[in-house]
């Protein structure tokens, strides 16, 4: 017997065996701990997925409301009927809109806190939906209804059933306050049933009381005994039953009861399906121990101490040792085992070789590549050196590919790389993609940035001639500097900015510079934050007063859009101007503007100010088809006079497109829009393009005006303007008036208007009605201000 287990076959089935044991025993703990983990994701799943239905069943419920409460708030023939107070037709109209969203409850409370309107509706004896006048008609609403709030989120209590509202304040001629109205639906045992039939869970809502009393129980199914018993300490979370699953939420409060939303079921019914499992895993589990051990005993049969030796062998060559050689075997059989494995070891061997240079050189030029680069420049930055990452492009790649073809772009590329590579200055040369090299100077002093240049202008100064074409090599170079905290990555980001730079604006070297980076990480906020607070209302208008040089009065102001950033503070224009432009937001920022400034030109009348508002528009305003008419229908919509808007558009904008924006300028100009060239004499357009367009005014670009008693070419630009404008029968606005000499000058020159620190900064609405009212500057007309000028 001890002779068998010497035996290599006794031995091998024998560590098979205790290996099997081990393995099994090791998969049955496995399967037990996953069994565990299971039941509990199962639990924690089962009432997770049953509260994300409940509460976005519920939420739905609430801003399904609130937004149909708004709507009806907005109705004007709802507005008209409460303030003629006519009840009956009120009551028809408050009717049509609870059935149109089937609201089981509808109420109307006007200012001084009555209910002037409540309609309930339920089912009769045939199924059909009434509805009749609820027990409150004509009482006292005996919740406060915040004045300031548009909408009021509450529940509520009549006539014995419990409803979840919305309220929405009923206003006229802008803030006036008339009333609210509200819709609401039933929180009963229908609820919890739907919400039952949903989430697999027994739902119910209950009213609890201070003494932990259940007043009221409304609920999908009869309550298990046990669980009502322990209900109220459930609720509050001062008990629980580990054999149910048991979720529950505070809703609200009424008459000082609190209401409670609760799911729960039993435990035993969710992990039924997991056990059934358990058993079958278990018993796979118990199957496989003989199984294996029958497979064992085949395989320590099969092998024989000679393969052993080769299996030795084969562990030294996967080591790495590829100068071993295999020894043979006196077998026919293994000696060309033997045979394969060194054969194999060479091959492996070479191909290793081939790999590892692939990998960290490119295959067009030979250079080292970006993971080569990787490699160097790493152990560079562990030994704290400071380093310069050139980013160099070979330009008109494009244009050689595309009329000599791929072919002989790629000989440039590689003539390019000959002659960087061969560069003395450079401690580091690859190829990073396409016709993109980089150069990296270790060690370097600021000086070598000339002489890295120079070295270029020299090496690429002769010109490269291949199969009779002869073409000029040139290069454009963006180059970051490393600093003793900054990452390969970021270097590498900043150099492609300065190269791109560089690029953009034509040169031929470019380093890199915070001013330049036009893709940092704030200013990618900007961009991502910049949809949202146009629709949040982040953006507020300020306004700079436009003084009439004759009357010597302001009645117009130019509406200037800020940015009131919750966490960066107040955002100049010309900040995020750009990027709505660049992002294709500015179609939805000149509306919002736009909009808003007729709602301050509203609240102005009513206060007895009478001031025409200009408002920019951008050349991607213009490019927008519909835009135009949209203008047109706002004014027309909101009943305010065309006449005292104009629209302000700077030369580039009309350039860009001249055919198009005559069009639609002689469109607003035909329908009694003022239109006024922004920035003039800072643009491209000609004399001849602004006989062309149909504007009422120029502006003169503050950069002639700010230094104009100092300077006489600013006197005779800005004096030939007015002239000039004036044959066309323009207006001429000023803009940049920083003191009164300055005004006073325009004033003999026959400019008409004229706006600057020196009258004010631009302000908020409110700040410019306290300004005007107290300014010398306040004209007192019954006409409208905007035919003064």
């Amino acid at each position: 017997m001890p002779r068998f287990w010497n035996k290599l076959q006794a031995r091998i089935f024998l560590f098979f065996v205790v290996l099997l044991i081990i393995i099994q025993g090791f998969s049955f703990w496995m399967s037990y701990q996953s069994h565990k983990q299971l039941e509990q994701q199962q639990i924690s799943s089962r009432i997770s997925n049953a509260v994300e239905v409940f509460k976005n069943q519920f939420d739905t419920r609430s801003f399904y409301l609130g937004v149909f409460s708004e709507v009806v708030s907005q109705d004007y023939s709802l507005k008209e009927v409460f303030i003629e107070d006519d009840t009956g037709s009120f009551l028809t109209a408050l009717g049509n809109h609870q059935r149109r969203i089937k609201a089981n409850l509808s109420m109307s409370v006007n200012k001084d806190g009555q209910i002037i309107a409540q309609l309930i509706s339920g089912k009769n004896t045939k199924g059909q939906t009434r509805y009749r006048l609820g027990p409150e008609q004509g009482e006292a609403f005996p919740i406060p209804l915040d004045k300031n709030q548009s909408t009021v989120n509450l529940l509520y209590q009549v006539g014995g059933s419990l409803y979840q509202m919305q309220f929405s304040r009923i206003t006229a001629g802008g803030n006036t306050l008339l009333g609210w109205v509200g819709f609401g639906f039933k929180i009963d045992s229908i609820l919890a049933t739907e919400l039952m039939q949903q989430t697999g869970l027994t739902t119910g809502f209950a009213l609890l009381d201070p003494q932990l009393n259940i007043s009221e129980l409304r609920q999908s199914s009869t309550t298990d005994s046990d669980m009502l018993k322990n209900l109220a300490y459930q609720l509050i979370g001062k008990f629980n039953d580990q054999r149910y699953l048991f979720w529950s939420q505070k809703l609200g409060a009424i008459d000082g009861k609190d209401l409670y939303a609760y799911m729960y079921l039993p435990r035993e019914q969710v992990l039924a399906p997991l056990k059934e499992q358990w058993w079958q895993q278990l018993w796979i589990v118990i199957s496989m121990l003989p199984l294996s051990m029958l497979a064992a005993f085949y395989i320590s049969r099969s092998i024989t101490k000679p393969i052993n030796q080769m299996i030795e062998q084969a562990k030294f060559i996967a080591r790495g040792n590829y100068d071993h050689k295999v020894k043979e075997s006196s077998t026919v059989e293994l000696a060309q085992l033997a045979h394969e494995f060194s054969e194999m070891q060479s091959a492996i061997l070479s191909r290793e070789q081939r790999i590892v240079y692939q990998a960290f050189h490119d295959p067009l030029t030979n250079l080292p590549n970006r993971n080569e680069l990787d490699r160097v420049v790493t152990t560079w930055m562990e030994q704290n050196k400071q380093f310069m990452i050139c980013l160099v492009n070979v330009r008109r790649m494009t244009d050689v590919n595309a009329t000599l073809g791929h072919g002989v772009g790629d000989e440039v590329i590689k003539e390019v790389g000959r002659r960087l590579e061969s560069m003395k200055n450079v401690s580091f040369a690859c190829r990073i993609s396409g016709d993109e090299f980089a150069l990296v100077l270790n060690d370097f002093q600021v000086d070598d940035i000339g002489l890295l240049i120079a070295s270029l202008r020299e090496k690429m100064a002769r010109r490269y001639r291949y199969q009779g074409l002869s073409l000029e090599l040139e290069l454009t170079m963006g180059a970051a500097i490393r600093n003793h905290s900054s990452s390969l990555f970021s270097v590498l980001q900043q150099a492609n900015t300065a190269l791109q730079y560089a690029k953009s604006n034509k040169l031929e070297y470019q380093l890199y510079d915070k001013q330049i980076d036009q893709h940092t990480v704030e200013r990618l906020e900007l961009i991502n934050g910049l949809k949202s607070a146009i629709e949040s209302n982040e953006l507020v208008l300020y306004y700079q007063p436009k003084l009439c040089l004759q009357k010597n009065a302001v009645i117009k102001v130019e509406a200037l859009v800020r940015w009131a950033h919750p966490e960066k503070g107040m955002i100049p224009p010309d900040v995020f101007i750009p990027i709505a432009e660049k992002t294709g937001q500015m179609n939805a920022l000149t509306r919002w503007v736009l909009e808003t400034a007729i709602k301050q030109y509203k609240q102005w009348r009513t206060q007895g100010i009478e001031l025409g508002i200009a408002i920019n528009i951008s050349a991607e305003n213009l490019k927008d088809s519909s835009f135009c008419q949209w203008v047109l229908n706002t004014i027309s919509q909101q009943q305010v006079p065309i006449s005292a808007f104009t629209l302000e558009i700077t030369e580039d904008a009309v350039v860009s497109d001249l055919d198009s924006a005559i069009m639609q300028l002689s469109y607003w100009r035909a329908k009694g829009l003022k239109l006024s060239i922004d920035d003039f004499g800072t643009g491209y357009s000609s004399l001849g393009q602004l006989k062309l367009l149909p504007v009422d005014e120029v502006k003169i670009d503050r950069s002639f005006v700010q230094q104009l008693m100092s300077n006489a070419d600013d006197q005779i630009i800005v004096k030939s303007t007015i002239e000039l404008a004036h044959n066309l029968n323009l207006t001429v606005v000023a803009e940049g008036v920083e003191n009164q000499d300055t005004l006073e000058w325009l004033r003999e020159r026959g400019c008409e208007m004229a706006q600057g620190y020196h009258l004010s900064r631009p302000i908020s609405g409110s700040a410019l009605e306290s300004w005007l009212l107290q300014s010398e500057y306040f004209y007192h007309s019954t006409s409208s201000s905007t035919d003064l000028v």
